[in-house]
């Protein structure tokens, strides 16, 4: 299932890294979508740290630790976090 919020993953990354790119991305749409069903939307800050992930520049660890993103981005991290976490 794509999501219009992130960009598209490059079809000239070798596969391991697109597989897991697309991984992460599932795991930041399933965040996403439990927090929606809480009444939190995901703010832009948010999405764009996301993306950041789904890149695998950052960990969730780091994102968990940022102190300036918007407090209602917390429901979205921690679901996203619980669903990596699952996938194991």
């Amino acid at each position: 299932m794509a999501c219009s919020l992130f960009t598209p993953i490059p079809d000239e990354l070798p596969a391991a890294e697109r597989a897991a790119r697309r991984k992460r991305q599932r795991h930041a749409e399933w965040g996403i979508a439990v927090a929606r069903l809480g009444g939190t939307e995901p703010c832009r800050a948010i999405v764009q740290e996301l993306q950041r992930y789904i890149d695998g520049e950052v960990s969730l660890q780091q994102l968990a630790g940022q102190d300036e993103l918007p407090r209602p981005s917390a429901r979205v991290l921690e679901a996203t976090r619980q669903r990596e976490e699952f996938s194991r």
